[in-house]
């Protein structure tokens, strides 16, 4: 009975630990690709916005280099950002770190980024080099060019999807890397941006979980290989010379090998787990720990156990008479204290015994493991208060926070002759979203709506630094380009954590019955007149906070009695189902197209409820902000 109880309790604890310890691997190496991609997604998404994309001259693309290259600085693992066209027009700003590259390029020296730009209709191809300070180094003119953007996996995915998409792992050709292009279309699915990030930190998160010196870690994709923890090369040359992903079957490594099989190996763990992050990148992890390696404490503890237990019987069948009490006493003591455990009742009490035999041994055991695990509980209930605690702590911010924009994040109130809905909905405790309404002395008011770049507590300070300086800015200023060239100044300063913030602002003239607008990377909002709902046309600066020194242009448009303005963020239109689709721009402008005689009120509950029976049980992704000015 003693060996049963010992060998039990040992193979409960074994299957518990295991289970924990692959799970927690499985979410370590998910959290380090989701740590890869997220500000990347973030980037394309606000360069599909900016005319880095929606401009066909040169001139106008090479404005944009010291915002692509911020945001190169910004993202290690990212080594180019390109645009495309359907007219076939290429650009693309790389870094030339790697050696073996700018030796390919013939750059000169000193050079660290490349722009290139291959006209569509011609093939003409062009070649800038820039060195650290982006001071243009050398311009070439190179032959013409037979490349066709238009045919690559992440152009023809993006524009087919309507949305941000990862793109398959494959080969840099030019770096001898495995990366992927995560790319985003443009609002009228003419033209997608892209970003080229390699995977090379992977596989030293895969050589990091050491759960045993033997233990073996992989991460693939449709049976090729993105990463894993031995040192063999991952990239194999096929018959032409070229360099290729090796398949699971090729890594030479048995225990590999026999998994890719779909063998099971014998005295081994296993563990395999795709991990759906998103439609079109769903890659299996696999984790294997040699048993023995990882039950050798275990299994020495119950070895010595079953040895004991069976010394113990023997020597009890001659004197079984003189010792039955003696011993059944605290077996039975020992049979109720593994049930209680078996429970998770570990406050248990046993009587104490004075012998050295292997029942007083285990008695002992038991009675070090009950210290051991009320100590764990204990611990555990302070973290737990410590962490009710923190959540408490961010409730009053969220509190301090919402008291920051109008209305406290839900406002519906008549401004003069204008009808205002507004709504904001943090993904966390606190979050980076804002809008602001500001009347003016001359009868005008202002109304402003901005994303950071982050969520969670880091965007929430840079959301009320953004409130604050609004407030400051906004009664004295020349004029919305002015204001917006001042705020960013400020922003850019000391700004070590590289934040920016997109953001749409205007100033709502009553009397004349007009707007004058302004955006710095932003969604386009729509403008809704009559029967007709379109995007709101007009020309981008980039985002507040990513470089100084930025323009930002101004327009004006009517907006007459009846007319309704819908400023948004990116947490509407990127909200996910539980399939992890994405809610998008055309759905948005579909769904405002039907309900166009709504009023502001009616027509913002609208897009919120149809946004919330959209994602269902799926957890909120981002920040949401609704802004929905109405002429009445």
């Amino acid at each position: 009975m003693l060996a049963i109880l010992g060998y039990r309790v040992t193979s409960n604890l074994v299957d518990t630990s295991s289970r924990q310890i692959f799970n927690a691997a499985s979410k370590t190496i998910e959290a380090d690709l989701l740590a890869v991609y997220s500000p990347v997604k973030k980037a394309v998404s606000i360069l599909s916005y900016s005319q880095v994309v929606g401009s066909s001259a040169i001139e106008k693309r090479l404005d944009y280099v010291p915002m692509m290259v911020n945001i190169l600085r910004q993202l290690p693992v990212s080594t180019a950002i390109q645009s495309a066209s359907d007219q076939g027009d290429y650009f693309i700003v790389r870094k030339l770190v790697v050696e073996a590259l700018a030796e390919r390029f013939d750059a000169p020296a000193q050079t660290v980024f490349s722009a290139d730009y291959i006209e569509g209709a011609t093939g003409r191809h062009q070649r800038w080099f820039y060195d650290d300070d982006l001071n243009i180094l050398e311009h070439r003119q190179l032959p013409d060019s037979e490349y066709d953007p238009r045919t690559r996996p992440w152009f023809h995915s993006a524009i087919k999807s309507g949305k941000a998409v990862f793109g398959d792992p494959y080969v840099f050709y030019f770096m001898g890397e495995v990366g992927m292009t995560p790319g985003s279309p443009s609002p009228d699915l003419k033209s997608v941006i892209a970003v080229d990030i390699t995977l090379k930190t992977i596989s030293q998160s895969l050589a990091d979980i050491s759960v045993t010196p033997s233990a073996v870690a992989a991460l693939s994709h449709n049976g090729s290989l993105i990463a894993w923890s031995g040192n063999e090369p991952i990239l194999i040359k096929d018959e032409k010379g070229n360099l290729r992903q090796r398949t699971l079957k090729e890594l030479e490594h048995p225990i590999i090998n026999a998994i890719a099989n779909n063998d099971e190996p014998q005295d081994w763990l296993i563990y395999r787990t795709k991990m759906v992050l998103s439609d079109d990148f769903q890659p299996e992890f696999i984790l294997a720990v040699p048993e023995n390696e990882y039950l050798i404490n275990l299994q020495q503890t119950r070895n010595w156990v079953l040895i004991g237990a069976f010394v113990l019987l023997a020597l009890l069948i001659p004197v079984s008479w003189i010792f039955a009490h003696r011993i059944t006493s605290p077996l039975h003591a020992l049979h109720t204290v593994v049930n209680k455990t078996g429970k998770g009742d570990f406050d248990f009490w046993l009587p104490e015994v004075k012998s050295f035999d292997e029942v007083g041994e285990l008695n002992i055991a038991f009675r070090k493991m009950r210290n051991s695990l009320k100590d764990y509980i204990r611990n555990l209930a302070d973290a737990t208060a410590a962490r009710e605690r923190l959540e408490s702590e961010l409730d009053i911010a969220r509190k301090i926070q919402m008291g920051m924009v109008a209305g406290h994040g839900k406002m519906d109130v008549k401004v003069g002759n204008y009808q205002v809905f507004a709504r904001l909905i943090p993904a966390k405790a606190v979050g980076g979203d804002l809008y602001v309404l500001f009347k003016l002395p001359d009868g005008k008011f202002f109304i402003g709506v901005g994303d950071v770049s982050d969520k969670g507590v880091p965007a929430a300070l840079f959301m009320a630094r953004m409130v604050s300086l609004s407030k400051l800015l906004v009664p004295k200023m020349e004029s919305l380009s002015k204001m917006l060239y001042e705020l960013n100044e400020e922003l850019t300063e000391d700004n070590d954590a590289s934040m920016f913030v997109t953001y749409f602002c205007a100033i709502v003239d009553p009397e004349k019955s007009l707007i004058k607008y302004a955006c710095a990377g932003h969604n386009p909002p729509i403008i809704i007149e009559g029967t007709q709902a379109s995007y709101l046309e007009f020309e981008a600066g980039p985002p507040l906070g990513a470089l100084s020194g930025m323009s930002y242009p101004e327009s004006e448009r009517a907006f007459p009695k009846g007319a309704k303005l819908v400023i948004y963020s990116d947490g509407i239109t990127e909200a996910f189902d539980v399939n992890n689709v994405a809610f998008t721009e055309k759905r948005l402008l579909d769904l405002l197209a039907e309900i166009t005689d709504s009023g502001a009120m009616e027509m913002g509950q609208s897009v919120l409820e149809s946004v919330e029976m959209f994602t269902g049980d799926a957890p909120q992704s981002d920040d949401i902000t609704l802004f929905v000015l109405e002429s009445s």
